[in-house]
């Protein structure tokens, strides 16, 4: 991605513009008094159903481009082992559940667009740090851009706030659970006889 995630897509743009383009038309044929006698509830009930669609248009566009984000996380994938994150173009890093101190979100190293994004890290217990390729969408004014020579792999799930809080939630609650589950298995106790 080029760029932080489109709020609208380019359909819901044009028929969101399609509809205030006629809507102004309309004004303007009201204004210059072409269009005589309607009565003023069916003015305003035509104007009303025209934001109305124009707001289920964005809502549905808006949904769409969360679901893609959703599907940005594929690259984040957890399993009994551990979590498996990208660790370059072509190949992927698996951090064991029990080397993983804390997720937390700091500014990208590795990944993204060649500007610097809040991204997922996984804080391990040897106190280096792994980033992954999921990040936190801010606008393009409030970003600064990556160090010149800095290699970058521009494979980054771009996310909402709330959805990349969310993400770190999730990860940490994961994390409580597993370490709660190793606490507990603890050696079998043999009875005497």
């Amino acid at each position: 991605m080029s760029e932080s995630p489109p709020r609208v897509t380019i359909p819901a743009k044009v028929l969101i513009g399609l509809l205030a383009v006629i809507d102004a038309g309309f004004g303007a044929a009201l204004a210059l008094g072409l269009v005589r006698g309607l009565p003023a509830w069916l003015i305003a009930g035509a104007y009303a159903a025209t934001v109305l669609v124009a707001v289920l248009i964005f809502r549905t566009s808006r949904a769409r481009v969360l679901k893609r984000g959703f599907d940005g996380l594929r690259d984040l994938t957890l399993g009994d082992e551990g979590i498996r994150l990208p660790a370059g173009t072509m190949s992927t890093r698996l951090v064991p559940w029990a080397e993983i101190a804390d997720v937390t979100a700091r500014r990208s190293a590795r990944f993204g667009d060649g500007y610097l994004r809040d991204a997922i890290w996984l804080d391990l217990v040897t106190g280096e740090g792994v980033e992954s390729s999921v990040q936190c969408f801010a606008p393009r004014s409030r970003l600064e851009p990556a160090p010149a020579r800095r290699r970058q792999f521009d494979q980054t799930a771009i996310l909402d706030p709330a959805l990349f809080n969310a993400v770190i939630d999730r990860l940490r609650r994961e994390l409580r659970h597993r370490r709660l589950h190793a606490d507990t298995r603890g050696e079998p106790r043999l009875r005497r006889r």
